[in-house]
């Protein structure tokens, strides 16, 4: 009896230190999906994909007030999307291969880029 309860213990631990493992596991990346520079990279991505799929003559809107947060400026310039999102300013940016001539306009609400 004493044998079973010796086990019965162990695998009560070895639960609770994997329990332990996945909470701290989870925690740390919760804060990194949230964060400001995962939705910046979203956007970047969204919109770099958006001028790939584009004919000449097109345009679309970013709204400023965003689902991802509050855009603050989009830049197209050296064949890259960079995007400001929150006061977070783009540093890489997201590659786009678009043959026309891509240009962005500010509006008081949003964002036009335009696909010539």
């Amino acid at each position: 009896m004493n044998k079973k309860a010796s086990l019965l213990n162990e695998v009560i631990i070895h639960i609770i230190l994997i329990a332990l493992v996945l909470a701290v596991f989870l925690f740390a990346t919760a804060g990194r999906v949230g964060g400001r520079d995962v939705k910046q990279q979203v956007i970047e991505k969204q919109i770099a994909l958006l001028i790939d799929s584009a004919e000449a003559g097109m345009s679309f809107e970013i709204n400023k007030i965003n689902m991802n947060g509050l855009v603050d400026k989009v830049e197209v310039r050296d064949g890259k999307v960079f995007v400001g999102v929150e006061g977070f300013g783009s540093t890489k940016g997201y590659p786009y291969f678009s043959r026309y001539s891509v240009e962005v306009d500010e509006n008081e609400s949003k964002f036009i880029v335009k696909v010539k």
